[in-house]
C-alpha cells in the first residue's frame, strides 16, 4: 500500500515535467525551422549570384563582335567560346547552334542531339534567355543546366543559339560547404520533388522525402531518422525563364534537440533514482503483505511446470488465507482432470497409429488399381487403334495397287524391249524412264507401308513439340485411297502459321483417324469432308465438316461413353470415340461435336498451344523423362 501511495504522489510530477518538456520540444521546433527558412534563404542568395554570374558570361559572349559578325569564320568563334569556358571553367560545354537545331560548332562533345525540341533552345531563337532543369549527359557522364542565349548579329537579326551546358558540380560546391550541426545538410528539389543537389550523390534524381506542399516541418529519412526541414522556392533575380526549384534546409531532429534531450536525460536519472529509492522503502513496508502472495506465485509457477504436489505454506485467516486454501482445492481438482486426460490421450494415439496403418495399406492398394487402371486404357487405346487399321486395310490396299500396278507394266514392257535381239540407244533413255517410273511407284508403296507401321506400333507416352498440319497430312496419306474409292472428296484449310503444340503424333494421329473413319461411314454414298485448322487465343483449333446423314440428338448425348455405337450391322466397336476423348483430355484439349440429321456432323479439337522451349525439347530428346505429356 505504502508503494501505491509513493507512486500517486510522484506521477503528478512526472506528467508535469513532461509537459514541459513536450511545450519546450514544441518551441524549439519552430525556433529550428525559422533558423533554417534563414540559412535557405542565404543559399538561395548565394546561388542566384553564381548563376547570375554564368548567364553574364554568355551574355557577354553572345554581345561580343566576334560572335555577332556573320562574316567571322565559325573557327574564330569557336576559339572565343573555347576562350570563355577556359577562363571562367564553370562551363562543361558551349555550343552554338542554327535556328534549325543543327551544331554549328561546339567547344568540348559537339553533342548533335535532337535541340530543335528543347523549350530553353526554342526560347533562345524567339529572342529570350532560358535556363533549364538539371539533366545529364552520358559521354562522360556529368549533371548539367543549360543556359540558352539568342546570338544576334550586327542588324539585331536572330541568327543561332548560344546553349552552355553549366556543371551542376559548381552548384553543389556552394551546397555541400554549408554545415549545420553533425547532421544537417541542405539539398535542391525541382518541380518533380527530385534531388538535384544533395552531399550523398546516390540520392541525385531520387525522390526526396520532403514534403512539395508544405514549406517546412518534420519528415522522415530514409535511415527512419526524423529530420526538422524549411525550404524556400528559388527566385534568383535572373532575367529570364528559370526552373521551379526549391532550397530545403533539413537537419536530424536527434541533433537539433540535443541540448533539450541531455536535459531530458538528466531528469530521468534523478527521477528514476527517486522512484529506486521509493520502491525500496515500499518493499520493507509491505513485505508482510507481499509475502504470501509470492508464496503463491511460486506455486503457480510449479503447476504450471506439471509439480501438482506444491502446497503453499499461508497460514494467515484473512482473504489472502482463503485464497491459499482455494489454490490447493483447485491443485486437486487439475490433477485429477489431468490424469484422466492422459488417459485419454494414450487411447487416442492407439486409434491414430491404426488409421494411419489404415491408409498406408489403403494408399498401396490405390496405387496397384491405378497402375492396373492405366495398363487396362494403354490397352484399350491400342485395341482401337488394331480397329482402325483393320478399317483402314482395304484403302490401304487399293492404294498399293495403283503404284504396284504401274511398276509391273513398266517391268514387263522392258522385258520385252531388253527380249529382241538388237537394243538401239534411243530404247535406252526408254528404259531410263520407265526405270525413274518404277523407283517413284516403290517409294511410294514404301512410304505407305511405313506409315502404316508407324500407326500401328504401340505409341509411347513421350511427347514433343508437332505442328497439327503434319499429322493431318500424314493421317490423310494413309486413308486418301480409301476415301476417293468411297466417293469422298477432301478439301484442306490449314491456315498458315499454326502455332505448335506439345503432344504424341502416334495418338493424335489415331485420333484424326478415327474421326475421319466416322464421317466416311457417315457417308456410304460418297460427300465431302472439310479440314480446317486455325489459331484461336492460346490454342490450336482443328474441325472436320462432313455432309453425311448426322447424329441423331437423344444420341449426341453418348457418342463419347465405351462401347455406344448407333452402327448395327457389327462394324462399330464404340470404342473409337471415347478412346479420342480420352486422347484428346491427357493432351489438355477439348473435343466437342455438333450434328443435325441429313444435314452431316462437325467435331472440332482443340489443343493448347506451347511456345517453341529448345531447352525443353533438348530433354525430350535425351529421353529423361522431362517430355510426357500430362
Amino acid at each position: 500500500m505504502s508503494l501505491l501511495f509513493s507512486l500517486v504522489g510522484i506521477l503528478p510530477l512526472f506528467f508535469g515535467i513532461l509537459y514541459l518538456f513536450k511545450s519546450t520540444e514544441s518551441f524549439m521546433k519552430n525556433e529550428i525551422c525559422n533558423n533554417l527558412g534563414t540559412l535557405a534563404k542565404n543559399t538561395n542568395d548565394e546561388i542566384g549570384r553564381f548563376l547570375r554570374s554564368c548567364v553574364v558570361d554568355m551574355q557577354i559572349l553572345a554581345k561580343g563582335n566576334e560572335m555577332r559578325n556573320t562574316a567571322i569564320s565559325v573557327e574564330k568563334k569557336l576559339w572565343e567560346m573555347k576562350k570563355i569556358q577556359e577562363h571562367y571553367k564553370r562551363f562543361e560545354d558551349i555550343t552554338l547552334i542554327d535556328m534549325k537545331g543543327r551544331v554549328i560548332t561546339s567547344t568540348t562533345y559537339n553533342y548533335r542531339g535532337e535541340w530543335k525540341s528543347k523549350k530553353w533552345f526554342q526560347e533562345a531563337i524567339n529572342g529570350n534567355m532560358c535556363i533549364s532543369d538539371a539533366h545529364t549527359i552520358l559521354d562522360p557522364y556529368k549533371v548539367v543546366v543549360a543556359i540558352a542565349v539568342p546570338l544576334r548579329d550586327e542588324d539585331g537579326k536572330i541568327q543561332a543559339a548560344l546553349v552552355g551546358q553549366l556543371n551542376m558540380e559548381r552548384v553543389w560546391e556552394i551546397v555541400d560547404r554549408i554545415t549545420i550541426g553533425n547532421t544537417g545538410f541542405v539539398t535542391i528539389v525541382n518541380s518533380r520533388n527530385y534531388s538535384l543537389a544533395h552531399p550523398d550523390k546516390e540520392k541525385l534524381f531520387q525522390s526526396s522525402v520532403f514534403d512539395p506542399v508544405r514549406q517546412s516541418g518534420a519528415s522522415v529519412h530514409a535511415e527512419s531518422e526524423k529530420l526538422f526541414y524549411n525550404g524556400v522556392e528559388c527566385s534568383f533575380d535572373v532575367d529570364c525563364e528559370f526552373p521551379q526549384w526549391r532550397i530545403i534546409v533539413a537537419q536530424e531532429k536527434k541533433d537539433a534537440l540535443s541540448n533539450i534531450l541531455t536535459l531530458k536525460s538528466n531528469v530521468a536519472y534523478i527521477l528514476s533514482i527517486g522512484l529506486l529509492l521509493v520502491i525500496a522503502i515500499s518493499i520493507v513496508v509491505s513485505r508482510g503483505i507481499v509475502k504470501p502472495i509470492h508464496s503463491l506465485m511460486r506455486g503457480m509457477a510449479r503447476v504450471s511446470d506439471g509439480d501438482f504436489s506444491y502446497s503453499p505454506d499461508i497460514r494467515s485467516r484473512d482473504e489472502i488465507g482463503l485464497l491459499g486454501a482455494s489454490f490447493c482445492n483447485m491443485i486437486t481438482h487439475v490433477n485429477s482432470a489431468r490424469s484422466e486426460i492422459q488417459r485419454k490421450n494414450y487411447a487416442l494415439s492407439d486409434a491414430v497409429d491404426k488409421i494411419h496403418e489404415l491408409n498406408v495399406t489403403l494408399e498401396r492398394k490405390v496405387e496397384e488399381r491405378t497402375r492396373e487402371v492405366r495398363e487396362k486404357q494403354f490397352q484399350l487405346i491400342q485395341a482401337g487403334k488394331l480397329a482402325a487399321i483393320g478399317q483402314l486395310g482395304a484403302g490401304v490396299a487399293h492404294e498399293l495397287n495403283n503404284p504396284i500396278a504401274g511398276i509391273l507394266g513398266y517391268a514387263q514392257l522392258m522385258l520385252e524391249m531388253v527380249s529382241k535381239e538388237n537394243v538401239k540407244v534411243e530404247e535406252v533413255y526408254t528404259f531410263k524412264k520407265y526405270l525413274h517410273y518404277i523407283e517413284s511407284g516403290a517409294r511410294r508403296c514404301k512410304d505407305i507401308v511405313q506409315n502404316l507401321l508407324q500407326f500401328a506400333r504401340k505409341s509411347s507416352e513421350t511427347c514433343e513439340f508437332l505442328s497439327v498440319n503434319n499429322v493431318i497430312a500424314d493421317t490423310l496419306s494413309l486413308m486418301e485411297g480409301q476415301l476417293s474409292a468411297n466417293r469422298i472428296s477432301v478439301n484442306k484449310n490449314l491456315g498458315k502459321d499454326i502455332a505448335l503444340i506439345w503432344g504424341n503424333a502416334n495418338q493424335l494421329q489415331q485420333v484424326f483417324t478415327n474421326v475421319i473413319l466416322n464421317a466416311q461411314q457417315a457417308m456410304p454414298a460418297g460427300g465431302q469432308l472439310l479440314i480446317s485448322t486455325r489459331n484461336k487465343e492460346d490454342a490450336v483449333e482443328i474441325e472436320f465438316k462432313d455432309t453425311g446423314c448426322g447424329i441423331a440428338e437423344e444420341h449426341m448425348e453418348r457418342i463419347f461413353e465405351p462401347f455406344f455405337t448407333t452402327k448395327m450391322d457389327w462394324k462399330g466397336t464404340g470404342l473409337g470415340l471415347s478412346i479420342c476423348y480420352d486422347i484428346v483430355k491427357n493432351h489438355k484439349g477439348i473435343i466437342t461435336a455438333s450434328s443435325r440429321v441429313g444435314e452431316g456432323t462437325i467435331f472440332v479439337v482443340i489443343l493448347p498451344a506451347k511456345v517453341f522451349d529448345e531447352e525443353q525439347y533438348d530433354r525430350g530428346k535425351r529421353g529423361n523423362g522431362a517430355n510426357t505429356c500430362c
